[in-house]
């Protein structure tokens, strides 16, 4: 599941809007509609939990910034405004993003790399 991207709070008057960057290593699996997660660093996920919305669009092209690191801007649309009357959400907070692209069980995800091992174990190169 790609995810952890970093993510910026922008303002665009009723609607919150969330840009984050993507990895072109989770790109191919990331496309507008799919689900998010936006986790509000200024309050803790624990006891707040996190915005749900949506992936609304993703840059054609790589960015690449000052420190060399490439990467997709993608543009979320949360259904949640805030956290509530006394928790606003303001524009430059920071974020983290978990975008859902699909569902595995626990087990399943523990036991991939098991799978990959064997996979390659009796292969002659």
């Amino acid at each position: 599941m790609p995810g952890g991207a970093v993510a910026e709070i922008v303002s665009d008057r009723d609607a919150l809007v969330v840009e984050a960057r993507l990895a072109p290593n989770d790109r191919a699996f990331v496309r507008p509609g799919l689900p998010v997660v936006v986790k509000v660093t200024a309050y803790e996920y624990a006891v707040y939990g996190g915005l749900e919305g949506t992936v609304e669009h993703i840059g054609p092209d790589t960015i690449t910034d000052e420190k060399g690191s490439t990467y997709y801007t993608v543009r979320i649309r949360t259904k949640e405004t805030d956290f509530g009357p006394d928790r606003p959400i303001l524009p430059g907070m920071v974020a983290q993003v978990d975008i859902m692209t699909g569902k595995r069980t626990i087990l399943a995800y523990l036991l991939r790399p098991l799978f990959r091992a064997k996979e390659k174990a009796f292969r002659e190169h």
